[in-house]
């Protein structure tokens, strides 16, 4: 097992008690939305993740946080870059767990780019 894969599983052991306290640190954190940002701080670990400005834009998960958040970066969500995101939060999670999280923070958050139009339909319109 590699040293990211081995933290990854001592960090989801040590979190897998906790229900909103892990998130609610991470996401004060203001961890910029930027490239050496994202390299520096987001895990290559499963979890699920939040992207921000002065509001909650797009609440995800992922089995690679890092790649994940890279990818929101490099623009592939016409909603996230609408709303050009800030900052970034995540939590480690158990691959079985991650979808039951990321749908409690969409409720407690109601980020902008998850509602059913974000990804089928643009939520907006340039002219």
């Amino acid at each position: 097992m590699g040293r990211s894969a081995f933290l990854c599983e001592l960090q989801n052991e040590a979190d897998s008690g906790e229900d909103s306290a892990a998130f609610a640190e991470n996401r004060y954190s203001k961890f910029l939305f930027q490239r050496e940002s994202i390299l520096r701080n987001a895990p290559e670990c499963s979890g699920v993740y939040g992207l921000f400005s002065a509001f909650w834009i797009y609440v995800g998960d992922a089995e690679n946080l890092r790649a994940r958040i890279l990818k929101h970066l490099e623009g592939d969500d016409p909603c996230i870059v609408h709303y050009r995101p800030s900052g970034f939060a995540f939590e480690l999670a158990l691959p079985n767990d991650r979808r039951n999280r990321r749908e409690y923070l969409m409720k407690e958050l109601q980020p902008l780019c998850n509602r059913e139009t974000s990804h089928a339909e643009k939520p907006f319109t340039l002219r």
